[in-house]
């Protein structure tokens, strides 16, 4: 009862906010970063399940969606798992390493990147970035190289294609290192027409809610390899299903995420919502994993339950990556009047902008007030540290530390028209 009238409160206060953004000439809501692409589809496939549960665990699903998904992407192999983070566990699995074994990643990533690194007994190596498209920078990146080095975490982030793509396959090939490609931003962007993910020897996508698109939480594995599939689904074979419970409050996320971040009457549903889901909302990353600790619950598969929402997600992810696209323009030009540099789109590379990064002043950064007085949007803050949003040490990476203060990043989906 006490959590009802403290969410009434809450509600009654956004309210009054609203009615006074109206009598000052202000917009009620503004661009969402995360959710944009459910629809009021997704929601009716959410409610459908649960209401019926003998669906949620119908392993044929879940190959479907998988086929799909590797159709799509070009794919020979793809495994769908519960998280990113998971896919790219399975994908460390797959390379049978041995503890103690160096993999290179960017030292401007996710926590949960070097968890998972972590997680399967390997060490961590950190490496600077460029500043072009915030990838790694394949000169700093042949000068971490060791006897121990194994492999190497390359990120194509923002939605951006990785300006040293190339190269740094080369260098991995050179020294006989493996390559997993981190897509979890970039899920459909293309270079030299094929998707990122199939230039390395794995790769991993994310379908967590602040993503391409949308399932929650979710991820899926790819490789062209068969022997590295093989190892793939030796690990998906280990791996649990979520508990009734997890999918349970999974589909009350859809419902809530629909009616809080993409209705266009969100002003008002997304505070009904809350009151009817909001207490079954799911965190992505868990206090565990910020103190890179192992949650019980990680290493799961998906479920059909899930499946079913990628399933319809996946015919979205063209049409509103070129919305995100057309949004750009706007962002480039924006760029080219205020003096800021543009992020690079590679040569033959086709981006899908899952936010727009740009390097502005620190103060900026700091007190975001500016942007939604001066372009109507809410900056993003990815990474407000190296290992975000963790606290952990990362020494020699001087261009990631100045991303880590200056880069802000614009919402792509809901700011223009088609």
């Amino acid at each position: 009862m006490k959590a009802i009238v403290k969410t009434l409160l809450r509600i009654t206060r956004n309210q009054i906010k609203n009615l006074l953004k109206v009598l000052l000439n202000k917009p009620v809501t503004l661009p969402s970063l995360g959710s944009m692409t459910l629809g009021l589809d997704d929601v009716v496939i959410a409610k459908s399940l649960l209401k019926n549960r003998k669906d949620w665990r119908s392993e044929h699903v879940v190959f479907e969606y998988e086929k799909m998904f590797a159709q799509w992407n070009g794919s020979n192999f793809a495994f769908a798992f519960m998280g990113g983070r998971v896919a790219l566990s399975a994908c460390l699995y797959a390379l049978d390493l041995n503890e103690g074994d160096e993999v290179l990643l960017p030292g401007y990533t996710c926590i949960v990147v070097p968890n998972a690194i972590k997680y399967a007994g390997l060490k961590p190596v950190y490496v600077d970035i460029e500043l072009d498209t915030y990838g790694l920078d394949a000169e700093k990146l042949e000068q971490k190289i060791t006897p121990a080095t194994k492999a190497i975490i390359l990120h194509h982030l923002y939605g951006l294609v990785c300006r040293d793509y190339e190269e740094i396959i080369s260098i991995a090939q050179k020294f006989n290192l493996k390559v997993i490609e981190d897509c979890a931003h970039s899920t459909g962007a293309e270079f030299k027409g094929k998707k990122v993910g199939n230039l390395g020897d794995l790769a991993f996508y994310s379908s967590e809610q602040s993503k391409i698109f949308n399932t929650i939480q979710g991820g899926i594995a790819v490789t062209n390899n068969a022997e590295m599939a093989t190892k793939i689904s030796e690990y998906y074979q280990q791996s649990n299903l979520p508990s009734d419970d997890l999918i349970y409050r999974q589909l009350n996320n859809v419902i809530f995420n629909y009616y809080k971040f993409a209705d266009s009457s969100r002003w008002w549903k997304g505070d009904v919502a809350e009151l009817f889901y909001g207490r079954r909302s799911i965190i992505s990353t868990t206090k565990e994993e910020m103190l890179g600790i192992k949650p019980e619950s990680y290493g799961q598969r998906m479920p059909a339950a899930i499946a079913k929402i990628g399933i319809n997600q996946l015919p979205k992810i063209d049409q509103c990556n070129q919305h995100r696209r057309n949004t750009a323009k706007k962002w480039d030009e924006w760029c080219k009047n205020k003096g800021y540099n543009s992020p690079l789109v590679v040569e033959q590379s086709i981006p899908v902008y899952l936010r727009y990064p740009v390097l502005v002043k620190e103060n900026m950064k700091k007190e975001l007030s500016w942007a939604v007085d001066e372009l109507k949007v809410a900056p993003g803050v990815w990474f407000i540290t190296n290992v975000h949003p963790a606290q952990v040490l990362v020494e020699d990476c001087k261009n990631a530390d100045e991303a880590v203060r200056r880069c802000i990043n614009l919402p792509c989906l809901g700011v223009i028209d088609e």
